[in-house]
């Protein structure tokens, strides 16, 4: 079957993807796609979402390498009067005059599977003592090493290990998946405008047809063939077409509106959408489509990581309501002098051990209320799992029958489209030998344009069937290969 142009005129503004890839003048579906997965807002929010997930994953990973930091104070003077406690016990006013400096470098490194901080740090000090008594004093501390370790407490580091890749992994795939429903959106808004303009075309051809029959059949009034009552049911039929030749060309330019809002363009070029001639047509079997879902489908990670986020509330519930400790060990080396240099010499031990502990004694249940709330949305979270599971199985059986039938529907809506269009060329010359009465050249006329709408509209549910189906495996059916945007792989090569 030929390429049928659907002839009307839009404005677009003309922009870098347009020229390059939609020929002049012309729309074809795929150029659509093309502009809709470019620039459209809903393609547009889909990188944004994916671009806010893979910086979250950077950051997580971020965590877990060594961080480096310069800390101090440059300086800090301190001009007060402050109480003071003598030998005897008893306090009195003193005058304090401090310009102190102090300056750390730090190295600290997470541990993961702890969540405990290993720290090593080299310091230096600087005191000032101003006024009457002037002097200045120097504390160094080369090296030392620290860990502060909480124990019995929730791993947030250990489950940000398992979570975090898995919301990556979620993150890229709901992108592929956003960008097929930005096709199937596009599939939708464009078949739109393709069946406003078809009955666009159809409704001016029943006007030129209207006009021919009324003149024939003032003819046939004049010598007495045709009744007052035909003549005047075809003259409401001119002025019907009239109506209705106004009411789709006000359709088209509202349909065309939003495809064109939809694929953020303006209105400075003309457009010719065309029907496309067909679309990829392949038996798919139910057990393939579960399979490349299982696989590729973003559901199962979003799952997963569900789960994972349930059981790690369980377990920060459960470490909260028990005995907890910190642990915090520092070993190193210091010394001081009224010299900078004499201040790394003869250096001291430094040794500073801490174990804070916390024993809950009464809190009334609100421990195990915790425990109890987070397995409860734990079960809950389950159950919507498995629901979500029998759906998506359901969608694909739903998917697949109307998948595999569509080529047949579309296959009987073409031959009916042909045959009709006969059938009403038949009756509309049979009638100019007026052996055709108005109701049967207009039940032709009927039948024609609706079986042209009804190929129109199995050709939208061809192709939207197809991307339905791509959305779901995330898999090209023509290439045989899984569905990878460019926009994320160029962004992991980052």
């Amino acid at each position: 079957m030929k390429h049928i142009l659907i002839l009307f005129a839009v404005y677009i503004f003309g922009t870098e993807v347009l020229t390059s890839q939609v020929p002049a003048g012309e729309l074809r579906i795929e150029d659509a796609l093309i502009l809709a997965e470019a620039q459209s807002l809903d393609a547009v929010d889909a990188r944004n979402r994916f671009l806010a997930a893979y910086w979250q994953y950077r950051n997580y990973r971020a965590d877990l390498l060594p961080n480096v930091a310069v800390n101090g104070n440059m300086p800090s003077l301190n001009r007060s009067i402050n109480a003071y406690l003598n030998n005897d016990g008893t306090y009195s006013f003193v005058k304090n005059s401090l310009l102190s400096e102090d300056l750390t470098l730090s190295l600290d490194q997470n541990i993961p599977f702890t969540d405990g901080v290993l720290s090593f740090q080299s310091a230096i000090a600087r005191l000032d003592q101003t006024g009457d008594s002037h002097s200045t004093q120097y504390m160094s501390v080369p090296y030392s090493f620290s860990l502060y370790q909480p124990l019995f407490s929730p791993r947030k580091m250990m489950w940000a290990m398992r979570i975090e890749p898995e919301k990556l992994r979620e993150a890229k795939q709901m992108y592929q998946s956003s960008i097929e429903t930005v096709y199937m959106k596009t599939v939708t808004f464009y078949f739109d405008v393709l069946l406003a303009q078809v009955n666009v075309d159809i409704a001016r051809i029943n006007l030129e047809n209207a006009v021919k029959l009324h003149d024939i059949a003032r003819g046939k009034k004049e010598i007495g063939v045709i009744s007052d009552n035909d003549l005047l049911q075809l003259e409401l039929g001119k002025i019907n077409a009239e109506a209705t030749v106004i009411s789709a060309g006000q359709a088209v330019r509202n349909k065309m509106q939003t495809l064109r809002n939809y694929l953020h363009l303006s209105d400075s070029e003309i457009l010719i959408p065309v029907i496309p001639e067909t679309y990829f047509q392949s038996d798919i079997s139910h057990e393939q489509v579960r399979e490349l879902a299982g696989r590729n489908n973003p559901l199962n990670h979003t799952i997963r990581r569900q789960l994972m986020e349930a059981r790690e509330a369980i377990d920060a519930a459960k470490a909260s309501r028990g005995f907890r400790a910190d642990l915090n060990v520092s070993i190193g080396r210091t010394g001081s002098s009224l010299d900078l240099p004499d201040s790394y010499r003869n250096l001291q031990s430094r040794e500073v051990v801490s174990l804070g502990i916390r024993i809950p004694i009464l809190d009334w249940g609100k421990g195990k209320g915790k425990i109890k709330l987070a397995e409860s949305q734990s079960n809950v979270i389950k159950n919507q799992a498995e629901q979500s599971l029998m759906d998506f199985d359901q969608n694909i059986v739903t998917s697949v029958e109307q998948y595999n039938d569509q080529y047949r529907l579309l296959h009987l809506a073409r031959s009916a489209d042909s045959i009709s269009r006969l059938r009403y060329e038949t009756a509309f010359q049979t009638f100019l030998a007026g052996t055709v009465n108005i109701l049967d050249i207009n039940a032709a006329q009927a039948e024609r344009d609706n079986a042209r709408r009804k190929y129109i509209n199995e050709m939208y549910l061809a192709w939207l069937t197809y991307y339905n189906i791509r959305q779901i495996t995330l898999f090209d059916f023509q290439t045989g290969k899984n569905i990878k945007h460019e926009e994320v792989i160029n962004l992991k090569k980052k």
